[in-house]
């Protein structure tokens, strides 16, 4: 799934450049929300290779998908949390690890489907 891996390590490079332009810019508020959509991208680039290496092949569709739909509603659940008490710094930060997420499980149903 060597196109999927390219896929993820491409928007990291990405999202990198971005944040160092933003930070160039004096924009660290911006700079920040792209930090948070890098690591999101590197939490699920280590699963999907952990996955690779433990999980049978016939399964691993599946388990991945089961496994961001766990990080979607633990992020979910914060964001809705964190309104809830009046964080909007905390339900801004969950919005866009779940922006990042969605396009994340795009992809990979994109390059991998069933």
């Amino acid at each position: 799934m060597d196109m999927f891996n390219d896929y993820i390590e491409t928007k990291i490079a990405k999202l990198s450049a971005e944040v160092k332009n933003l930070e160039e810019n004096y924009r660290q508020d911006d700079a920040v929300f792209a930090k948070i959509k890098i690591n999101v991208f590197d939490i699920c680039k280590t699963v999907f290779k952990v996955f690779l290496k433990t999980k049978p092949k016939a399964s691993l569709y599946n388990e991945y998908i089961k496994k961001l739909d766990e990080f979607e509603k633990a992020w979910s659940d914060s964001a809705a949390k964190a309104e809830e008490f009046g964080d909007m710094k905390k339900s801004a930060a969950e919005e866009a690890k779940l922006f990042a997420l969605a396009e994340i499980k795009e992809k990979f149903i994109e390059l991998w489907g069933e």
